[in-house]
């Protein structure tokens, strides 16, 4: 095995850290189903305003416009291929496993849920909230792990406000909280063994698989779930435009943000950013809505997002 292999693996100490984890978060959760608390702290802070306009902004922070800065911001001004793990990380285990979920429980909602449309088990936002700042708390624990403690902290709190602001119970959170944890520890061991053999194949080979297992998945939700109301188009679309530009990039740009200065990094990060929202708004105002639309529109911004902007930077960089 290689050594960038091993030191991307997951460390014993980190298993039992995220065991330990899912232990508690296991065993409150079903002393709380158990004595009848699913919906007591939605009902509880059903009235309350000020608590509802406080985790309101919290639970924001578990939202796609939110993933889509932290992985922008990731790839321009710290690490490419951290970056596009945490999208992976992301899709596969926060995004596109969620979605299944949902749609195999097909759990309603809580009464409280305030508007709030769709299934409720697991919670969405719970489950992808540990796929990206679980992550992120992985690739920083050996550097800082004040920063590490206060991710694990952030996706804790984000759950909390689901249930606070009334659109999740404690079943969907513990739910998702499980699941999250489940899918970030599969991601975090498997990862480095997939990218090696991945990286091992021809170029043709590559481009062919990041189109393919997408487009598997997406055909597979499909046909299970014909009225495709979670997103997997998006999540498809996504996927491929990562896998396909990363792939491209690093074989025809060959952009590193962690040789640029810090100047660099941040004008990048800003030019970066800008751009992604401004394709991403315009490619939303676009009056089209079908599941095959949502897979274009997010290929279109994800490939670009990975190989339009890298390109800008390094053309910038040698003037």
């Amino acid at each position: 095995m290689s050594e960038e292999i091993k030191e991307e693996l997951i460390s014993k100490k980190e298993l039992r850290f995220i065991a330990i984890n899912a232990a508690v978060v296991f065993v409150v959760g079903l002393i709380l189903l158990l004595l009848g608390y699913n919906i007591y702290f939605n009902e509880l802070f059903y009235y309350n305003e000020q608590m509802y306009a406080i985790f309101s902004v919290i639970t924001n922070l578990g939202d796609l416009i939110v993933y889509i800065i932290i992985i922008t911001v990731a790839w321009y001004a710290y690490d490419k291929k951290v970056a596009k793990n945490l999208a992976f990380s992301l899709l596969l285990g926060g995004a596109y496993a969620n979605a299944l979920l949902k749609d195999i429980w097909k759990d309603p909602r809580p009464w409280t849920r305030r508007e709030v449309t769709g299934y409720g088990f697991p919670s969405g936002h719970s489950q992808s909230s540990v796929t990206v700042y679980g992550y992120l708390a992985h690739d920083v624990r050996e550097k800082n792990r004040g920063i590490a403690i206060i991710f694990v902290i952030l996706f804790y709190v984000i759950a909390i406000s689901r249930v606070i602001i009334g659109v999740h119970d404690i079943q969907d959170i513990w739910g998702g909280l499980l699941f999250g944890m489940l899918f970030l520890t599969l991601f975090i061991i498997l990862e480095p063994r997939a990218s090696a053999k991945i990286n091992a194949l021809t170029l043709p080979l590559k481009i062919l698989l990041v189109i393919i297992i997408p487009l598997i998945l997406f055909i597979v939700a499909v046909l299970i779930f014909p009225p495709m109301e979670q997103g997997y188009g998006m999540h498809a679309g996504a996927m491929i435009g990562l896998g396909l530009g990363y792939i491209i990039e690093c074989e025809k740009i060959g952009y590193d943000p962690t040789i640029l200065s810090t100047k660099q990094r941040l004008l990048n990060m800003i030019i970066g950013l800008l751009v992604v929202f401004a394709l991403y708004f315009l490619l939303n105002f676009i009056p089209l809505e079908s599941v095959i639309w949502e897979l274009i529109e997010f290929f279109i911004l994800s490939f670009l997002l990975t190989t339009l902007n890298p390109w800008i930077f390094n053309k910038i960089q040698k003037k």
